[in-house]
């Protein structure tokens, strides 16, 4: 202990390499730290809002009636419940909740409360008819600026029968909380391998110095515990510094996380906050692994201290590994597919992160084959030596670009990702025009909103034609005078007289309504025309005029209106307020369509830049090593008359070829791993194409830049030896 401590505190290099591993694993523990938080973070997210899962309670004691709609002000989105009673009594409500709204009695979020103040009455404060009796705590809240209304009602359309506003139970694990705790595992495993590298690469700055002192320890008479005892320390040393830096820099990260928005809002402080147990876990794990793999790797020292000095070779068995990786990682798949919750995911995470090792595994072999290209076929001298150092030690050769390699495998996966994500968002289909206002599954008297606004009413009636069966539902279709309809309707032109408006002849002619106020059948005449319609969405096939259906007309399950810029606002409102519970769906999902989409592309560039930065530190932390533990024989060469330049062109050769030829293969997993993890994705979510574009090749290019950048830092380390450094050795 006294010989590795004189050593840390004599020779600069070990005092270098402690300060570089402390680095590391205060970046690693802190990052492992922040992204196992953020099931916490949903986990809260789903307690505060566990109020808003209804179910329908038929049969049982049913309160109240709630109806749960999206409502939308300049961009932003509105969750709407409007409430009423089905029997007397008390109503219990969650925390944040100051009590139950009766009718003319409304609860708004203080950020939406500040709006109404500030809008016009006609335009936002008229959509909550009744008196603001209070305003909803942080503790019913997704986020600080989430706007909110509960808003009493005699009665509602389209509401589900419940026994209060305090349910219980909630779980983060459904819907797009399970995409983000998706993403969040995927991230830390492959966010955690460029941290090893790049602790591995800090570890092994004097990798090479160190085992030639061991080596003459051992032949001087230490003993194997010894010589495990002084490395121990020495790794130690930093290893525990930088363990305790990244707890304590664990807690600002948590606060700047809670800074990006997830679902249209940021995140309370303390929603990123591990616990307790898992920080401790954590804080003793990574510098107990950090030691061991430093012990690990002194079995030739103590075993052969003569062979100190030799080069380890690698054998070709290491490829087989990608393929066990990857058939564990689709394995993961089949399960997750079929199972439920969190757990569900291990396997598939177990099998990424073996993906991931196995690529850094199989490097060397990769490393080994362009070195021995690159000798027998070398034209200039820069050429030969970086080939000659590829093949003769291939390990120490790849490490400097086992973390661009991680970092281009993980962009490809994320960017194979990211296009088949984003098509499973519900977005705006196009099927109205971008001035009409349509409420769904309207399912009271559309009098209310004749006299709130004069502007034109359309009513329609939405179904499906089949071929009479009970059990089998054809196309949907719309029905609804074509003039009125074409109003609101994209691409829909009419011409005199009722028909049907289809891309071609209905197949079938059994309507039958899709309306919650009761169901109803009627059949098409055996003769009608078929006019020329190609619908711009995908919601109606086809648009029926009314007196082709006469027992349909006078229902309605759609009501729309053509708005100007001018009162598209009051109109929105006079919507809200006559047919309260009939969601303007079109609106909502186009906004949420677009948050979710933005929530999407911030979570990767985070996690991109992240493995980027992380392998070009690491990439630059050993080619600086590798130029330290060479200066013996960096030495030897300028001092026989080798020119710097030409060493610095075998240096940047050594650190690119490598990865010119790795990251190929990394991309390869990359997208493979992607479409795994997008069918799982999109077995959540829904979809069937799985979209690839070419930016999937784009990290290859980043990743040379990247590595080309790191070999240009060990320029002035190599600037710095002299022939005195070979006579010093």
């Amino acid at each position: 202990m006294r010989i590795a401590l004189a050593v840390l505190r004599r020779d600069r290099r070990s005092q270098v390499a402690t300060v570089l591993v402390a680095l590391g694993v205060m970046i690693a523990v802190s990052l492992v730290l922040w992204l196992l938080a953020a099931p916490n973070g949903l986990q809260a997210r789903a307690d505060r809002t566990a109020w808003r899962d209804f179910w329908t309670n038929e049969g049982g004691r049913s309160t109240i009636s709630v109806a749960t709609t999206r409502d939308v002000y300049r961009g932003q989105l509105i969750e709407r419940f409007d409430v009423a009673r089905n029997e007397p009594g008390d109503v219990p409500v969650a925390e944040g909740i100051a009590r139950y709204p009766e009718s003319g009695e409304v609860l708004l979020s203080p950020a939406l409360a500040n709006l109404v103040r500030e809008a016009p009455a006609e335009n936002l404060g008229n959509r909550f008819p009744g008196r603001v009796i209070a305003e909803l705590g942080p503790e019913a809240l997704k986020y600080e600026g989430e706007l909110v209304a509960i808003v009493g009602n005699d009665a509602v359309s389209n509401g589900d029968k419940t026994t209060g506003l305090a349910q219980g139970g909630a779980s983060y694990t459904d819907d797009y909380h399970g995409l983000l705790f998706l993403l969040t595992r995927v991230g830390l495993v492959v966010l955690v391998v460029p941290c090893l590298v790049l602790v591995a690469s800090a570890a092994r700055l004097t990798a090479a110095k160190r085992e030639r002192r061991l080596a003459a320890l051992r032949l001087a008479g230490a003993s194997p515990r010894q010589v495990v005892g002084m490395t121990a320390l020495e790794t130690a040393v930093g290893a525990v510094v930088g363990s305790a830096l990244g707890v304590l820099l664990a807690q600002p990260f948590s606060h700047l996380t809670a800074k990006i928005s997830w679902e249209g809002g940021t995140w309370y402080p303390g929603d990123f906050v591990s616990d307790p147990v898992t920080t401790g876990v954590v804080a003793v794990l990574a510098p107990v692994l950090v030691v061991l793999a430093a012990v690990m790797g002194l079995r030739r020292v103590v075993k052969e201290p003569l062979a100190a000095e030799q080069k380890r070779k690698v054998r070709s068995w290491r490829l087989l590994a990608i393929a066990g990786a990857i058939a564990v990682f689709f394995f993961g798949i089949t399960v997750a597919q079929t199972g439920s919750g969190g757990s569900r995911f291990t396997v598939v995470l177990l099998g990424l992160g073996a993906v991931a090792l196995a690529l850094v595994l199989a490097g060397p072999v990769v490393t080994a084959w362009v070195g021995r290209f690159f000798v027998g076929r070398w034209q200039k001298p820069s050429t030969l030596l970086a080939g000659r150092r590829l093949s003769g030690d291939p390990v120490a050769a790849f490490r400097g670009s086992a973390g661009v390699v991680i970092a281009v495998f993980t962009g490809s996966m994320a960017l194979t990702m990211l296009p088949g994500l984003e098509t499973t968002i519900p977005t705006s289909d196009r099927t109205w025009r971008d001035n009409a206002i349509v409420a769904e599954e309207v399912g009271v008297d559309v009098t209310p909103l004749r006299l709130a606004t004069s502007a034109p009413i359309v009513t329609m009636t939405s179904g499906t034609v089949g071929d009479g069966s009970r059990d089998h539902y054809g196309p949907s279709v719309l029905v609804g005078k074509c003039t009125e309809v074409a109003l609101l309707m994209t691409g829909l032109n009419c011409g005199e007289g009722p028909a049907v408006y289809a891309p071609s002849t209905l197949r079938w002619s059994h309507f039958r309504s899709s309306s919650r106020d009761g169901e109803v059948k009627a059949e098409l005449p055996d003769r009608y025309e078929t006019r020329p319609f190609t619908p711009a969405g995908y919601r109606y096939e086809a648009v029926i005029d009314p007196e082709l259906l006469p027992a349909v007309q006078g229902r309605v399950s759609l009501v729309g209106v053509p708005t100007t810029a001018e009162n598209r606002e009051a109109v929105h409102t006079a919507f809200m307020r006559a047919l309260p519970g009939a969601p303007l769906t079109e609106l909502a999902r186009g906004v949420r369509g677009d948050t979710l989409t933005e929530d999407l592309e911030r979570a990767t560039i985070i996690g991109l830049s992240i493995a980027g930065v992380l392998g070009g530190i690491g990439a630059a932390v050993a080619a600086a090593g590798s130029v330290i533990d060479r200066r013996r024989t960096f030495g030897a060469l300028i001092a026989a008359g080798t020119p710097i330049r030409v060493l610095a062109h075998a240096l940047r050769r050594e650190v690119v070829l490598p990865v010119l030829a790795a990251t190929i293969a990394a991309c390869a997993a990359g997208i493979v791993m992607g479409l795994g993890l997008l069918t799982l994705a999109r077995g959540m979510m829904g979809g069937e194409d799985l979209p690839l574009t070419p930016w999937v090749v784009t990290p290859v290019a980043v990743g040379m830049l990247v590595a080309l950048v790191a070999a240009l830092a060990c320029g002035p380390v190599l600037r710095g030896i002299s022939p005195r450094d070979y006579a010093a050795e």
